[in-house]
C-alpha cells in the first residue's frame, strides 16, 4: 500500500505561493521601475542620434536659444489639409517632429497645425489667400489628375511665429537655387526657416550694415538683391564718406562755446565696399582705417582691373589695365594683397559668340570662356561649407602678405587645379574661347580668391599719420585694433545683381542670364555678414546638410546572389543555432533531475 507523504505536499504548496508572491513582488518591482523611469525622463530629455550626419539633433545654438527663451513661442504651421499633396505631407510630418524636439528643449515652444482653408467657400478662401501673400507666405498651386480631371489645390508654404505680441512668418517651403528636388532641400533648410524667426523676434535690435558709396561702387539697383536679403536681419542702409569724420562714427558737438567734442563708437558693425571704380581719398581711407581700429568689420569686393563683361557686349575685345584704386597700402598693413592680374581657369562658364551671320540674323553658339569662373573649391570653413558653386567674372588672385602673429588668415575660395595668371596691362578677346588651350598655360593650382584676416590689425597709418591728421588730437585716433575680421574677395561682380529694367526687378546675385543657372552668390554674402556680425550661430544652421544615402546599383548587379544569400541563410542558421542551444539546455536540465 502506497503511502502518502503530507511533507512532501506541505512543501510544495509552500513552493508554490513562495514562487506567486515572488512572482506578485517582481511584476510590482518592475511596474514601479517603469513608473519612476517615466517620471524621470519627464523632466530630463536625452537622445542619442547614431545617424554620421546628426540629421535628428539640433545644432547646439539652436538648443541654447530654446533653452534661453524668456516667454511664450507660438508657432501656427498652416501645412494641413485633406487635399494636401503626398509630399507635403511628408513634409509636414518633418516639421512637427523638429517642432516636437524644440519642444522638448523648451516648454515656452507652442505649436499647432491649421488648415486655413477648411469649409471655406471660394471668395473666403481668396480672402484668406490674399491675407497670407500680405504677411509674406505666397501660396502655393499645385496642380494634380485625379478621376474628376485636373485639379488646383493651394498650400500654404509655412508658419506664423509668434512672441511677445509681434509675428513674423516662416517660409518652410524652400525651393533648391540648383533646381533639384524641393523636399530635400527644404528638410536641410527646415531648422534655419524655423529658428531664424525666433531670432528676429527676440532680438530688440539688429545691427547695422552699410554699403559704400562714393567711389564708384556699385549702385543700389546692383546690389539690391542681396540687400534685401540682409534686411531680414539687419538694418541696412548706404552711406558715403566724403571725407566727414563722422560718416561711421558716432560723433557730436558736446559744448559750442568750447568747441569740445562728444565721441562715440561706430554706427555701423559691419561696411561693404562693392566693387569701387574710383581713387580713394587719403581722408576716405583714414575714416575707414579708424572704423576698422575700433572693431568695425568690412567686406571688400575689390577689382583690381578694369576688365568687366559689359565691355564686351559692344566690341569683341578691349584692353584691360590695372585700376588705381590707391588702397593696397591698406589692404598690405591688414595681411593680403590684391593683386592687379586676371585669372583663367578651365573650370569656367560658357557666354553666347558670333560665329556666323545667315543673311541678317548673327548666329551665336554657346563656348567656354575662361575669365567666366565657375569657382567649386572651398575650404572647410562655416562662411562656405553649404555653398556649392559661385560665379565669378574676371577675378584676380589674392597673395598672403607679413607675419602678424596677432592675425589669422584663412583662404575661403580658390580656382581649380588647372588656372592661368595674365597680367595686366594685356587685351582680353572673346577669341580666347574660339582655341584650344595651351595646358602647359594652367599649370597654376587653387589660386586664392577670398581671404577671411580676423584678429588685431594694426593701423595703416602707424608712424606716418599726417601732420593734418595728428592735430585733431581729440579724434582719438589709435594704431591697433580691438579683435575684429574682414574679407577681402578679388571680384566686385560676385555681390552684383543683374536688373531687368522692362519688368523692373532684379535676378539673384549670381544669376547666369545666359544659360539661366542660378550660383551660390547671394548665399555667400550673406554668410560674410553673418560671420562678420558674429552671427556664428546662423552659419551653423546654414552649413547644416546632410545626404539621404543610394545604394550602388553596380555592386548590386554584380554581388546579388552573394547577398541574398547571406540575407536569407544567416538568420535560418541563427534560428537553427538557437533552436539546438534550447534543445540542449533542456535535456541537460532534466537528465539532472
Amino acid at each position: 500500500m502506497k503511502k502518502f507523504n503530507f511533507l512532501d505536499t506541505d512543501s510544495k504548496i509552500h513552493g508554490s505561493k513562495q514562487f506567486k508572491r515572488n512572482t506578485l513582488i517582481g511584476l510590482v518591482v518592475a511596474l514601479v521601475a517603469v513608473i519612476v523611469i517615466n517620471i524621470i525622463s519627464s523632466f530630463i530629455f536625452y537622445r542619442i542620434d547614431l545617424t554620421k550626419d546628426k540629421r535628428h539633433s539640433l545644432s547646439p545654438s539652436t538648443i541654447e536659444l530654446l533653452k534661453n527663451l524668456e516667454d511664450k513661442v507660438y508657432i501656427r504651421v498652416y501645412l494641413k489639409g485633406k487635399d494636401q499633396p503626398a509630399d507635403y505631407q511628408l513634409f509636414a510630418k518633418q516639421v512637427e517632429q523638429m517642432l516636437q524636439d524644440f519642444r522638448s528643449y523648451s516648454k515656452n515652444v507652442y505649436f499647432e497645425f491649421i488648415d486655413p482653408l477648411e469649409d471655406k467657400n471660394n471668395d473666403e478662401v481668396n480672402s484668406i489667400l490674399g491675407e497670407f501673400v500680405k504677411k509674406g507666405l505666397d501660396p502655393i498651386p499645385v496642380s494634380r489628375e485625379d478621376a474628376n480631371g485636373y485639379s488646383t489645390h493651394m498650400v500654404i508654404p509655412g508658419a506664423i511665429v509668434t512672441y511677445r505680441d509681434h509675428e513674423y512668418p516662416a517660409k518652410l517651403v524652400v525651393a533648391d537655387p540648383s533646381g533639384t528636388d524641393w523636399l530635400q532641400y527644404s528638410i536641410e533648410e527646415l531648422e534655419y526657416n524655423l529658428v531664424s524667426p525666433i531670432r528676429r523676434l527676440m532680438k530688440t535690435e539688429k545691427p547695422n550694415v552699410a554699403f559704400l558709396d562714393g567711389h564708384g561702387e556699385l549702385d543700389f539697383w546692383s546690389t539690391c538683391w542681396t540687400a534685401m536679403q540682409l534686411q531680414r536681419f539687419y538694418n541696412v542702409s548706404r552711406i558715403t564718406l566724403d571725407g566727414k569724420i563722422n560718416s561711421l562714427r558716432n560723433i557730436s558737438v558736446a559744448d559750442s562755446a568750447s568747441q569740445s567734442l562728444k565721441l562715440g563708437e561706430n554706427k555701423y558693425d559691419v561696411l561693404i565696399v562693392a566693387q569701387p571704380t574710383e581713387p580713394f581719398k587719403e581722408y576716405d581711407k583714414y575714416i575707414i582705417d579708424q572704423f576698422i581700429m575700433r572693431g568695425g568689420k568690412v567686406l571688400w569686393l575689390i577689382d583690381n582691373t578694369t576688365a568687366s563683361l559689359d565691355s564686351l557686349q559692344s566690341v569683341p575685345e578691349f584692353f584691360a589695365t590695372p585700376r588705381s584704386l590707391y588702397i593696397n597700402d591698406l589692404f598690405f598693413t591688414y595681411g593680403v594683397r590684391i593683386n592687379p592680374n586676371l585669372i583663367q581657369d578651365l573650370s569656367c562658364m560658357p557666354i553666347p559668340q558670333q560665329v556666323s551671320i545667315i543673311g541678317d540674323q548673327p548666329q551665336y553658339k554657346f563656348m567656354a570662356f575662361p575669365y567666366s569662373l565657375d569657382v567649386v573649391n572651398f575650404s572647410d570653413h562655416p562662411i562656405v561649407r553649404n555653398i556649392k558653386e559661385i560665379k565669378s567674372d574676371f577675378a584676380g588672385s589674392i597673395d598672403l602678405v607679413g607675419k602678424d602673429a596677432n592675425l589669422t588668415k584663412t583662404v575661403l575660395m580658390t580656382s581649380s587645379e588647372r588656372s592661368k595668371l595674365v597680367p595686366t596691362p594685356s587685351i582680353v578677346t572673346l577669341k580666347v574661347g574660339l582655341t584650344k588651350p595651351n595646358m602647359q598655360e594652367f599649370a597654376f593650382r587653387n589660386l586664392p580668391i577670398a581671404v577671411l584676416v580676423e584678429g588685431e590689425f594694426e593701423s595703416a597709418y602707424k608712424g606716418i599719420l599726417p601732420v593734418e591728421f595728428d592735430t585733431i588730437k581729440e579724434l582719438d585716433y589709435r594704431d591697433k585694433s580691438v579683435y575684429t575680421r574682414q574679407i577681402f574677395v578679388s571680384d566686385g561682380d560676385i555681390i552684383r545683381n543683374p536688373f531687368d529694367k522692362k519688368r523692373n526687378q532684379p535676378y539673384p546675385a549670381g544669376y547666369d542670364i545666359y544659360t539661366r543657372t542660378m550660383f551660390d552668390n547671394t548665399q555667400f554674402i550673406v554668410n560674410c555678414v553673418n560671420y562678420l556680425c558674429a552671427d556664428d550661430d546662423l552659419l551653423q544652421l546654414r552649413a547644416k546638410s546632410f545626404k539621404i544615402g543610394s545604394l550602388n546599383n553596380e555592386k548590386i548587379r554584380g554581388k546579388k546572389t552573394k547577398w541574398a544569400i547571406i540575407n536569407i541563410g544567416i538568420p535560418l542558421a541563427l534560428i537553427v543555432i538557437m533552436g539546438i542551444i534550447l534543445i540542449l539546455i533542456r535535456k541537460f536540465r532534466y537528465s539532472k533531475k
